[in-house]
Parts: structure tokens; sequence; C-alpha cells
């Protein structure tokens, strides 16, 4: 997997319109708008945080745990793998606080270039305030569940000079794809802690939201950039996706639970690998369909393990 060390995009002002042009856009976010004073979960009022974080269950889905599958995870016994699902969930939220800060600071600097009279400016303000709320979810959950803390300690920096914007939303779209791929199959499953499942559903209901508003923008603001900056798009996306992908397992997990050589394990783990591009499916179709992802960079997300091969009919 390709390491990302650091994630600044930089806006691509003179090519990419404000959105008050980009009429779709424009509509969705008064969309967007309204279905968020319909509904806006408080996490302290919706979780019920008086059930203890304890391994009475599962964290998340046993078939999404990284090692499910593996010889180490034959190894272990139920109540090892429990206390492992607790781990890997809190690493999960840990990169999640990490991703949201990086994905609010995409949409803070966005806020800067579009007056306060386009639609979007106060969706965008209304993204920020739920991923806000998610991170204080995410640390409550992590302060109660007995682990230490995980997460990225580094930046991320994409280094872009054009495209930037379109990179930034793409980033946006694969980071709330992939949790929300995991979130909706941990809030169903009643394997699944009480608290764990009610996390995952609050943010399912807010992340529908943060997931439409990139599609719009991308799939209305693609066939405006110069082709140049198309170009700089298509090249940079599989990097970028992998380094969420990368930065979503954190070797301290395994390192803590005395794994030995636990992290290259679940990165081989074709369990794993599934998951991941079952995770990114709905991302790479709708890259597909607008065309950054097309045939001459399609293998490049194969080699990064991002989509799986196409089936040739016999």
């Amino acid at each position: 997997m390709l390491t990302v060390t650091t994630v600044t995009v930089i806006p691509d002002c003179m090519n990419s319109p404000a959105t008050s042009t980009l009429p779709r856009t424009a509509a969705r976010s008064r969309q967007l708008v309204a279905a968020s004073e319909k509904t806006t979960l408080d996490p302290f009022r919706d979780v019920d945080w008086s059930l203890p974080i304890d391994d009475s269950a599962f964290h998340l889905p046993p078939e999404l745990l990284p090692l499910y599958g593996t010889q180490a995870w034959n190894d272990m016994t139920e109540t090892e793998r429990i206390a492992y699902s607790r781990h890997e969930a809190v690493a999960l939220l840990g990169a999640g606080i990490w991703f949201e800060n990086a994905l609010m600071k995409i949409v803070l600097k966005h806020l800067l270039d579009i007056p306060v009279t386009d639609p979007a400016h106060r969706y965008l303000l209304v993204e920020v305030a739920d991923e806000c709320r998610h991170s204080t979810m995410f640390g409550e959950y992590i302060r109660r569940a007995g682990t230490p803390v995980y997460g990225p300690t580094r930046p991320v920096e994409l280094d872009d000079t054009s495209g930037g914007r379109a990179l930034g939303y793409l980033l946006i779209l694969a980071v709330e794809e992939l949790l929300d791929f995991m979130n909706r199959a941990t809030m169903r499953d009643e394997r699944v802690h009480a608290v764990s499942r009610q996390v995952a559903k609050l943010h399912v209901l807010e992340e529908a939201r943060h997931v439409s508003f990139p599609k719009t923008y991308l799939g209305e603001v693609w066939p405006t950039l110069a082709n140049e900056n198309r170009q700089s798009v298509i090249e940079s996306a599989s990097a970028l996706v992998a380094g969420v992908v990368e930065l979503s397992l954190d070797a301290a997990v395994y390192d803590d639970l005395g794994i030995a050589g636990g992290i290259e394990t679940a990165r081989s783990n074709p369990n794993y690998q599934a998951t991941v591009i079952g995770g990114l499916a709905k991302l790479t179709t709708f890259l597909s369909s607008i065309g950054i992802i097309d045939d001459a960079s399609r293998t490049g997300w194969e080699r990064l393990g991002l989509v799986g091969p196409i089936a040739v009919a016999a």
C-alpha cells in the first residue's frame, strides 16, 4: 500500500467555478439544508451512554475485521476475538476523528472562496457542525472503551496545484463511502454491541448528506475543468484513496495485543482486501461513471487493491 504522509488540498480557484454557477449543486445544497433542519441528531441524547462498552458482544461485525479468516484469527478464543474487535473499533473511530478534521479543513477552505449568498455556503457550515458532533461522539466512545488511543498522528498532504478542489471532494467522498460501508453493516448486526450500533446508525443517517454533496459537486464540476486539471485528478486519485485505506489500519492495535506480524497479515488477508473493494464499490462506480477512472487508469486502481478485476465473459 502507498504511504501518504500528509493531506494538503490546494483549491483550484481559477478553474473551479463557484457553486452558485453550478445549478445542480446549488439545488442539492438547498435540499440538504432542508434535510438537516428535519433531522440533525445529538450524540449525547441519541446514543445510550449508560451502557458500559464492554466485551459482552462484538464491536464490529467479525467478518469485517482485518484479521478475520487468517491463522491469527483462528488461533484466538472467542473472548480474544471480541476484545480484538473493541480495539479495531477504537482504531477506526480514531481514524474517523483524524479524517473528519482533514475534511473540515477542505470544506473551510472552500467556504473562504464562496459568497454567503451561495446556497452551498450554509450547507457546508452545517456539514462542519455535523462533523464536529461526530468527532465528539467518536471521542466519547474511545474514552469509555478501555483501550489505548489509536489513530493517525501525522498530517496528510496532497501536493497538487491543479484540480485541487475536485481532489478535495474526491477525498471526502472516499472517506465517507468507506466509513458508510462499515457503519451500515455494523448498525444492522445484532451480534454487535448496542452502543456501537447506535453510533453507526447516527453516523449513517447524517453521512448520507455528506456523500450527496460531493457526488453532485464532482459530477457537475468535472466537465468544466481544464484538460490538464482533469488529467491531474485522474493521475492522483488512486494514490489518494490508497492513502485513506492505509490510514484506516493501525499497526499499534496488533502491537498492543501482542499479535506478531499482525499489520502485514491484515494487509495481505484476502478477506480484508475484499472488504476494501466492497467498501469502495460505490465510490469507484461513481468515479468510473464520470470518467475519473478510465480504461487507462483502472490498472493502477487494481494494482493498489482498490477495485477488483473486470470479469470477462467466456
